[in-house]
């Protein structure tokens, strides 16, 4: 099939400090089997050279946009308003697709319109080769449906663990974005969440695509889980959670549904005790009101783990949280 017969793919690239990253990020895009694609880098007000060397593909391959620095939502949806794509994927500015992802997910899309298309995540670490770590067997939580409230029941822990679809690993029919809503940029914490929360309920099902894989780089000294802990962003948590308890809700209550809300609010409340026992008691309220019993979290170690059995929760993550400085 010729290429301009085929939908535009717009790939929708935030960056920020990136330049360690950037260019193998670019390089795994321009290697896609898929050949109808446009590129947009959004520069998130980089202070690196991030921007001299996504120019050096410029206007070739990539269209590069700078803007003040505003945050990952803000710059995907700079990057959403100049894309003409018929799908939109999103990639990180430090990882990778294997050469047939967008392929392999538009050809699925194209068999079954307005479905979301998924693939496996790959976690490997900076300085590692993505391609030599193991496939994670992901099918107890991706896989194919038309029941987008139990597919998030199971996503957000149900059966009792939470589970997580990275950004990239979705391919999205921009028709459904358009009629969910942009990014929101005044969440902090889960954004990916909340948003793809709003183009699954917009859309007919999910297609999970087996053997195609989107890779994600964890990178040394990354400060996600200090940020994660401090006020603010445990509030935007909870502001997130609130929003994809009352989208998906609004589709039918259930006990599986709810068992997984209560889970998602009590690991707020865990990870907000002891420093900041306001949001707390607020997670806890909300976990309540479910009428489910929640999963409690793990803190730590065996020991932590004892002490939860015999005192409480309270006193092991009060321990926990002196140990680990969090």
């Amino acid at each position: 099939m010729a290429e301009n017969t085929l939908p535009l793919v717009s790939v929708v690239i935030p960056a920020y400090n990136s330049a360690k990253h950037i260019e193998s990020t670019l390089v795994s895009v321009f290697n896609q089997s898929y050949p109808n694609i446009e590129i947009f880098v959004v520069d998130d007000g980089s202070s690196d050279d991030t921007i001299s060397i996504v120019s050096r593909y410029v206007p070739e391959k990539v269209t590069l946009v700078s803007q003040k620095n505003g945050g990952a939502c803000q710059a995907r949806n700079t990057g959403l308003k100049l894309s003409k794509g018929k799908y939109i994927q999103f990639l990180d500015a430090d990882d990778l697709l294997s050469t047939d992802k967008i392929s392999e997910q538009v050809k699925e899309l194209e068999l079954y319109p307005d479905h979301l298309a998924v693939c496996t995540t790959v976690h490997f670490r900076d300085g590692a080769d993505p391609y030599a770590e193991p496939l994670p067997n992901e099918s107890h939580y991706l896989y194919n449906t038309s029941d987008i409230p139990e597919f998030l029941a199971r996503l957000w822990g149900a059966d009792g663990i939470l589970w997580m679809v990275q950004t990239s690993a979705w391919l999205s029919p921009a028709s459904l974005i358009i009629k969910s809503g942009p990014w929101d940029e005044s969440v902090l914490l889960d954004q990916d969440g909340e948003f793809f929360t709003r183009v699954m309920l917009a859309g007919k099902g999910i297609r999970m695509c087996r053997g195609v894989n989107y890779y994600r780089k964890f990178v040394y000294g990354s400060n996600v889980a200090s940020r994660a802990h401090k006020p603010d962003n445990l509030k935007s948590k909870l502001r997130a959670l609130d929003l994809k308890s009352s989208y998906v809700l609004q589709r039918g209550d259930n006990p599986r549904l709810r068992r997984a809300i209560a889970n998602q609010y009590m690991q707020v409340a865990g990870e907000a005790y002891p420093a900041f026992k306001d949001i707390c008691q607020e997670a806890l309220q909300k976990c309540k009101a479910q009428g489910q019993p929640p999963v409690i979290p793990v803190f730590g170690g065996k020991t932590i783990e004892t002490v939860k059995f015999i005192l409480g929760w309270k006193a092991a993550r009060w321990l926990s949280y002196h140990l680990h400085k969090l």
